[in-house]
């Protein structure tokens, strides 16, 4: 067992480390919202005070003091931080095997699970960025482990460090208290399995323990978050784009039950059947692979009928290739399907979430304490999702790690060919990801050469719309004192504002506009080539239809 660990460690870092080397150089600039995070670390390291752009959605507060320690070393430039995160996506990987391994999973089985996530498209493109995910993913999945380990005499203290865990995570991502209901849920179905629902104090006779010292760190957790909640976002300035986008839950009942089953539900089933697929599909090697095929012909029908609404199933928004990915006028920026390959993709996806029912419905009654209560976690939290609008494949890899979790302990039978396969997948999966995240850094550093070439000519800044990413990061303005208004921060291309500038370095034509100057940057997955436009103004233009958000 200690080799596999071995065996993993060294694989994890060397998949990262062959990842570097494929990307080198990266990109000098912030990727999506990441600039609204690195702002508030150089922020923090100047002044000491943890406070966030009014365009931010989210108050990362760990994060910012974990990049500020992190920049006191290293720098706070763009790439500095970058790295900060495959630090802890690497720390994430070995951590995640090693809940594999304690839940009682095979250790090619873990090794492959653990693949699954790393080599995820959106998980690999994060790694590179200081998005939360990768930071909310280390700390949720830490926690879970922490939880695993608390048996035997050191079981409080495991506990503890477990709610501790949780506590910070929730300090990224609020969504981090659902693994407070997942350990809670599953401590009281073990324990009613144990010893029906006898919930009372345990006498001088009985060697079981209390249920009232088990639940205590996760009552405390609770309360902690509960109080940081409210400084937050009662006590303290609360951002105004925050605020603007809780005003939408009026909105919650106009829209149809068949919206919600198709983006709340059928969504995040095809995006985990596609991206779990390399070890869901080799369910079509049990003695049950009938029903894998029955599950999916259902999943696809389901699909088909509900496309009618919307045909951005299944969702593959992010994945560094796509030229959504830079966020640039031009085009759109969300991921839509404009072939018949659609088709080939759902049903691909449906045969990869009937694998994954499957496996979920052979390990669901004997799954592990710690395994259950991930696979609690990750069900609240799709819940969640469906009233929250959270129809981004971003927000759907928190849902990864319950769903490899499952796959590494379902049982498959013992054949190299079937591991070979799978990992041969695996490795497909993950050196499509690299290229798309290639492809990305080099997009970024086209617009980016762009940018300082307009720059140099004396186009002043102020006239010049390079993306989202380098307009929040160049012209988002800062007050000295207090929090900025959305007013204070008027006139930002892509940020508050939908006019055109004199300069738009764009990813297609926009009318009114005639191109100066073109760059060429890789195909979506690092080969072939596309192009990037530098656009005049070449008369006055009504509001373009783009309008980023920060989440």
């Amino acid at each position: 067992m200690r080799h596999a660990r071995w065996l993993a460690i060294a694989l994890i870092a060397g998949w990262y480390a062959f990842a570097l080397a494929l990307l080198y150089p990266l990109a000098d600039a912030p990727v999506a919202d990441s600039w609204l995070f690195a702002a508030a670390v150089r922020r923090f390291m100047h002044t000491g005070e943890v406070r966030f752009a009014g365009f931010t959605q989210v108050m990362p507060v760990a994060q910012v003091i974990y990049g500020a320690a992190w920049a006191r070393g290293f720098g706070a430039n763009p790439i500095s931080l970058e790295m900060s995160t495959v630090m802890l996506a690497i720390l994430c990987g070995v951590a995640f095997h090693a809940l594999l391994l304690r839940c009682g999973a095979r250790p090619w089985q873990a090794l492959a699970a653990t693949g699954l996530l790393i080599c995820n498209p959106c998980f690999t493109f994060l790694s590179f960025s200081f998005m939360t995910e990768i930071p909310f993913l280390l700390l949720l999945i830490g926690a879970y482990l922490a939880f695993a380990k608390a048996e035997g005499a050191h079981r409080t203290a495991w506990l503890w460090l477990a709610a501790l865990l949780i506590v910070i995570d929730f300090m990224i991502r609020p969504f981090g208290a659902m693994a407070i209901l997942g350990c809670v849920g599953a401590i009281l179905l073990y324990r009613y399995s144990a010893y029906g629902w006898n919930f009372g104090d345990v006498n001088d006779t009985d060697d079981r323990p209390s249920l009232a010292g088990i639940l205590a760190p996760f009552v405390v957790a609770f309360a902690g978050c509960a109080f940081i909640w409210i400084w937050l976002t009662v006590l303290g300035p609360k951002p105004w784009n925050l605020q603007r986008h809780e005003n939408h839950f009026r909105y919650l009942l106009l829209v149809s039950i068949s919206n919600y089953l198709r983006a709340g539900v059928l969504g995040p089933a095809l995006y985990l059947g596609t991206v779990l697929a390399p070890m869901s599909l080799l369910q079509l090697a049990n003695a049950r692979w009938r029903r894998v095929v029955l599950i999916a012909s259902s999943i696809f029908v389901a699909s088909m009928v509900l496309m009618h609404l919307d045909h951005s199933l299944p969702e593959y928004s992010c994945f560094g290739g796509w030229s959504n990915a830079l966020t640039l006028r031009g085009l759109s920026n969300r991921f839509f399907w404009e072939s018949y390959w659609q088709y080939g993709f759902i049903a691909f996806a449906s045969l990869g979430a009937g694998g994954l029912i499957l496996a979920c419905v052979q390990v669901a009654m004997k799954l592990p304490r710690a395994a259950l209560a991930m696979v609690i976690g990750a069900a609240i939290y799709w819940a969640a999702t469906v009233p929250l609008w959270f129809y981004n494949d971003r927000y759907y890899l928190v849902l990864v790690p319950a769903g490899a979790i499952m796959l590494g302990l379902a049982p498959l039978p013992r054949s190299r060919l079937i591991a070979g396969a799978g990992f041969a997948m695996i490795l497909a999966m993950g050196m499509m990801s690299l290229g798309g995240t290639f492809a990305y850094q080099r997009g970024l550093g086209a617009v980016l050469a762009a940018r300082d070439a307009l720059e140099r000519q004396g186009v002043p800044r102020s006239s010049i719309d390079a993306g989202y990413a380098l307009n929040g990061q160049d012209l988002y303005r800062y007050p000295k004192h207090g929090i900025e208004t959305m007013k204070f921060e008027a006139g930002i291309p892509m940020i508050t504002s939908k006019q055109i500038a004199d300069y738009t370095i764009a990813s297609g034509p926009i009318e009114g506009t005639r191109a100066v100057r073109e760059f060429t940057w890789p195909g979506p997955f690092g080969m072939g080539q596309r192009k990037i436009f530098v656009l005049k103004r070449i008369d006055k233009m009504p509001a373009a239809p783009n309008h980023v958000g920060s989440d």
